[in-house]
């Protein structure tokens, strides 16, 4: 049995959500539907439905049907780092397509061969970032991830403010969110 649950801003389905039989937890403020285990992969269609409506989907599997992972809290200047490695990812986008930036090149442990792989890893960092806004936390691997891009995008924005003349002090200051 799977349940899946979906918030973030939602008032503008819930009509739609409630055709599709979904229901409202009052308790934990989300929709949610359970699904049989057959029906898996419908509820993981659905969790990414309206994803660009900044409507957040979570299966939460029958308590012996996954093991329970251990959850850890993230930081919310790790949070906003995620959002602003949103932001950096699009300029990247394009400084590759302008020819600025030659291709491969590594960005937060993980390599670039393509536009495709900058939209992967934007995609990658939004996940991330709706799930350490949860009220769950995150999964140790997925706060190892946070932290590498975290630390990936701390020490571009140090970068950055040292080749704008910046002294060394205050450029240092980047490392605080660490």
């Amino acid at each position: 049995m799977v349940r899946l649950n979906l918030e973030g801003k939602t008032y503008g389905i819930k009509d739609t959500l409630k055709g599709l039989g979904f229901s409202w937890d009052a308790k934990k403020k989300v929709w949610y539907k359970l699904f049989n285990d057959n029906e898996q992969s419908e509820a993981e269609e659905l969790a990414n439905r309206w994803k660009s409506e900044d409507v957040h989907g979570l299966l939460v599997f029958k308590e012996g049907d996954k093991p329970k992972e251990k959850r850890y809290p993230v930081k919310e200047s790790w949070i906003f780092n995620l959002e602003s490695m949103h932001d950096k990812l699009w300029c990247l986008i394009y400084d590759v397509r302008e020819g600025k930036i030659q291709l491969p090149f590594t960005v937060a442990g993980k390599v670039i061969n393509s536009e495709d792989d900058l939209e992967d890893l934007q995609n990658e960092a939004e996940t991330l970032e709706w799930k350490a806004k949860g009220s769950r936390g995150v999964t140790g691997k997925e706060y190892g991830r946070i932290r590498a891009i975290v630390a990936w995008r701390v020490e571009a924005r140090y970068a950055t403010c040292m080749a704008a003349g910046m002294n060394e002090a205050d450029a240092g200051r980047c490392f605080e969110d660490m």
